[in-house]
């Protein structure tokens, strides 16, 4: 089995090879069942190249031949594609109230998955969590560890490409700034399986691309949260001069935004707009007949987003005027993004966009309202075809890169 890369695609200078395994085996990924010659035309290299790459890969298992093509005229071609069962890939995240582990085969198909409730806590012990899950997922699945190629994560923090360490702030204007862990130590150091580490913003928008339905853009954004955001530019991950691209969005209209972004940021599964301040306050202000109310008996740490979203469902003003607001708040954002980066596509992800249309449509109607007309002629807000999947499947596609590149 080829060495993975552990370090991310932008870090690294592909040599002639690895350029020409990535593209073949892409292409296969994207277009497979695919005839030799067609892959020659799609990306300009002859076909006694490709027929060369092609053939190497099926003596080593990564694709196989299934089926003949229609024939325009002589021999009719042999299609190929992937080997699904070639290799196995690992991928962990953590969504607004889950942490989930995955295992799937190289087509991105789920074989088994392994959720538990986020806890709350970060540094370490979020770390120890996410072994532990990975201890179930292997001995409840019986995959053979050698098949596994990689482990791939996507963790929240600020996480720096240089040292693949991940910094979580516990408050930013105090001495003790942070706590940093490098992850894939760890995890290589437990398993004894190469690990790939990334921000889940990051992962998020690479798995929509790579393992999704594919945006089918060059220039995307996922929202990932009120906090963060994932930036594709020219097809590739933006990360930054050394990876905390997109991390840390306030809301412009604030006067002082850093107490909020430490609380948000503090409360772990609810830093995001409609989190559970957000809610508490609602709930000492209005009507206690809410059904948000009802619905948690009146605990106010007992509410989640999908507390929420049941009332609302349910017809709460209360709860209906938060998404809204949510959406509002998480619009601005939206908007300001649009402007900078010009995109082509915002995905909505992450957990928020289990809110579905109410939230969806109060994002579209600020981001109209705010960003210029221009930066929003080919703009298109979607929710995250991967929903709660879309960290953990984008992680081990980062993982599925690398082993192309190497095969």
């Amino acid at each position: 089995m080829a060495v993975i890369r552990r370090r991310l695609l932008d870090q690294i200078e592909l040599n002639d090879h690895e350029k020409k395994n990535l593209q073949i085996l892409d292409t296969i990924r994207k277009k497979g069942p695919i005839a030799r010659a067609e892959i020659s035309r799609l990306i300009g290299l002859n076909i006694v190249t490709v027929t060369s790459y092609v053939d190497q890969y099926i003596k080593k298992g990564v694709i196989k031949e299934v089926g003949i093509d229609v024939s325009s005229g002589g021999r009719k071609p042999t299609l190929v594609d992937l080997n699904p069962s070639a290799i196995f890939l690992i991928g962990i995240g953590l969504n607004l109230v889950d942490m989930i582990a995955v295992l799937c085969n190289l087509k991105g198909e789920i074989v088994f998955t392994v959720k538990r409730e986020r806890p709350l806590e970060a540094g370490e012990a979020l770390v120890r969590s996410m072994i532990s899950l990975v201890e179930e997922l292997l001995a409840k699945s019986k995959v053979d560890t050698g098949k596994v190629h990689g482990i791939g994560i996507g963790i929240p923090g600020v996480f720096n490409r240089d040292t693949s360490t991940v910094r979580w702030p516990v408050g930013l204007l105090e001495e003790d700034l942070s706590i940093s862990v490098s992850i894939h130590g760890i995890f290589e150091e437990k398993f004894g399986i190469p690990t790939i580490v990334d921000n889940d913003a990051n992962a998020a928008v690479f798995g929509e691309e790579w393992y999704g339905k594919g945006l089918g853009v060059q220039h995307a954004i996922y929202l990932y949260s009120g906090n963060g955001c994932g930036i594709m530019i020219n097809g590739q991950i933006y990360r930054g001069a050394n990876g905390c691209a997109g991390e840390w969005l306030f809301d412009a209209r604030e006067d002082n935004p850093l107490p909020a972004l430490v609380e948000s940021y503090n409360a772990g599964v609810w830093g995001i707009d409609l989190g559970i301040a957000l809610v508490a306050q609602a709930l000492q202000k209005e009507n206690p007949q809410s059904k948000i109310y009802e619905l948690v008996k009146g605990d106010a740490k007992k509410v989640t987003l999908f507390t929420v979203i049941q009332a609302a469902e349910a017809g709460d003003v209360l709860a209906r005027r938060l998404i809204k607001e949510g959406g509002q708040r998480l619009g601005r954002k939206a908007a300001f993004l649009a402007n900078l980066f010009n995109p082509e596509i915002i995905v909505i992800g992450g957990g928020i966009e289990a809110a579905g249309a109410p939230l969806l449509d109060a994002i579209r109607e600020t981001v109209k309202q705010m960003a210029v007309p221009e930066a929003t002629e080919k703009l298109r807000i979607i929710p995250s075809a991967l929903a709660e999947n879309g960290v953990p499947l984008g992680a081990a596609a980062l993982v599925a890169q690398n082993y192309f590149i190497n095969v």
